[in-house]
């Protein structure tokens, strides 16, 4: 079988043929957790993934990727998720940033500030932030971002609100293509705190998320709805009382969907 698969984008079914993939094209291959089980998958340079198998128990999974990983010298990621997380999800995003959002400065890469913007974005479907949320988070990033940049004498007034579009732009087009074809999800504002920590937990099994990644999104879209409900005028302790109460709905109906008996309540 001739290899010529360089994305995930351009494989057609759900598993790929390790055969079928383009050598140069691949970062490395990813003992991937999913839901108490691990599914061999590979990671394109372009910041994309895509099964290879299967999902099966972790000692056969990292012999599956052991066995690509010696006929074609790629390298394999096989640690949890809290230890190979943040490396995998940084080598993705700047696998996948365009050339236009990087530059050089002192003979270090580095991005621009539509690259910042980018970056952010991919961050936020890490985290599996709901789209709605996710332009809340990038949006309230970004404008903290530049306000301590302007604070600090790093950028005049101007080039903050130059640098404030550039880095919207870059972060919108981001989450274009990565939430494309999903609507916003639940709202931050007007939504009961108990739907809000439900619809949240759903998402995340929509999502086929592992505890820890549910554990993160749910932290961190929770840190963004305190940020617009407190800048809408909710009092702060009004509004860290209504993100307890999510949290507890959410981190339940967490514990039902994924088929654990919650003290006291229904499976």
């Amino acid at each position: 079988m001739t290899a010529s698969y360089n994305s995930a984008k351009s494989i057609p079914d759900a598993l790929v043929n390790p055969k079928s993939l383009a050598s140069d094209a691949v970062r490395c291959l990813w003992v991937r957790p999913i839901e108490g089980r691990f599914r061999p998958t590979v990671v394109f340079k372009d910041g994309t993934d895509c099964p290879l198998s299967c999902a099966m128990n972790e000692l056969d999974a990292r012999r599956f990727c052991q066995r690509i990983s010696a006929e074609h010298d790629w390298p394999v990621m096989d640690h949890r998720p809290k230890n190979i997380g943040p490396e995998v999800s940084a080598e993705k995003s700047w696998a996948a940033i365009p050339a236009a959002y990087k530059t050089q400065i002192a003979g270090e890469a580095c991005v621009n500030m539509q690259g910042i913007g980018f970056m952010m974005a991919d961050m936020c479907r890490e985290y599996g932030l709901p789209l709605g949320v996710a332009i809340h988070r990038v949006t309230e990033r970004i404008a903290s971002f530049i306000t301590t940049m302007v604070a600090q004498g790093a950028m005049t007034d101007e080039a903050g609100k130059e640098n404030t579009l550039a880095a919207t732009e870059g972060a919108f087009t981001r989450l274009h293509e990565i939430y494309a074809g999903e609507d916003e999800g639940p709202e931050l504002l007007g939504l009961d705190p108990r739907r809000l920590g439900v619809a949240l937990a759903d998402y995340h099994a929509s999502l086929s998320s592992d505890d820890a990644r549910f554990l993160h999104g749910l932290t961190a879209a929770l840190t963004t709805a305190l940020d617009v409900w407190t800048g809408e005028g909710v009092p702060v302790a009004k509004a860290k009382a209504d993100a307890d109460v999510a949290i507890d709905s959410a981190i339940l109906h967490w514990l039902r969907l994924t088929g654990r008996t919650v003290k006291g309540g229904a499976r």
